[in-house]
């Protein structure tokens, strides 16, 4: 049989190509598509729930393959936290620097996150090759809640979000509101208060009662009542009979604005005097 001569010639002799898979050029090329297989291939494995012993071990060969091509845990940035607790969030976060980036599943780590008191929402995703990025949206407080003998932060939307301890103290310098019903209410009486900047500066706490209505109690100690319809109106008469007549100038216990006709003042829990609305006949 002919045999093909594997002998050459100086002359004839060429130079031989480098097969492409073995140019420097594709070795880039290639560890991007493997790495992208592996790393769709993991997220099918997780997604789909595949539970069997095969599955598991694909799935550990697979986070291992990617671990020791470069992609391992190298920091945690965090972006949005000014209440939550770093300790609280280490904690519930829990990962290690150097593990497989891959072992850090980004919906379980938004879930714990968003369980902590001051979390409304989380954003955690992974930054191959070697970041995890938690974005932080905190819930704003808008109040202190008194109820029985406990102090609550509630937000706008009357939600509680922390009860009790020291850090509460932090936040001394927002409204107070009392009683049963109040955090939902929280926000409209609060509104009411902030049209009459004057009155407002002097409202000590905002007291709901009997979850209808609101009791407005001043820095000294008397108490405003309002109505349960159309507070605003009642909360503006007063804001124009205290221009005119001095009204904390007056050593007084109570004015009563329930009566759409009329404020009554109380003085000293001693007697009532009936006052007219401004322009009225006596």
């Amino acid at each position: 049989m002919r045999q093909l001569s594997v002998a050459s010639s100086a002359k004839n002799k060429r130079k031989r190509s480098t097969p492409f898979w073995k140019k420097a050029a594709f070795k880039p090329l290639a560890f991007s598509a493997v790495m992208g297989l592996s790393a769709a291939l993991l997220t099918y494995a997780v997604k789909t729930g595949l539970a069997d012993l095969a599955s598991s071990r694909f799935e550990r060969a697979t986070v291992e393959a990617t671990a020791n091509s470069g992609f391992i845990l190298r920091d945690v940035l965090v972006e949005g936290r000014s209440n939550t607790p770093i300790e609280d969030l280490r904690a519930v976060v829990n990962l290690e620097l150097d593990q497989p980036i891959f072992d850090a599943d980004p919906e379980t780590l938004r879930e714990r996150i968003e369980a902590l008191p001051w979390v409304a929402t989380a954003m955690v995703e992974r930054q191959l090759p070697d970041i995890i990025h938690i974005r932080l949206n905190e819930h704003r407080p808008t109040a202190i809640w008194q109820h029985d003998s406990t102090f609550s932060l509630i937000n706008k939307e009357g939600d509680v979000i922390l009860t009790g301890g020291e850090d509460i103290k932090v936040f001394s310098h927002l409204p107070l509101v009392v009683g049963a019903g109040a955090p939902a209410h929280a926000q409209e009486v609060l509104q009411i208060l902030r049209t009459e900047p004057e009155l407002h500066k002097r409202v000590k706490a905002a007291v709901r009662v009997s979850d209808r209505r609101w009791d407005i109690v001043m820095d000294n100690d008397f108490t405003i009542r309002l109505p349960e319809d159309h507070p605003e109106k009642a909360w503006s008469r007063l804001a124009l009979y205290t221009k005119e007549n001095e009204l904390f100038e007056k050593k007084l216990a109570s004015v009563d604005l329930r009566f759409p006709d009329r404020i009554l003042i109380k003085i000293d829990d001693l007697e009532t005097i009936r006052k007219p609305l401004l322009g009225q006949d006596t």
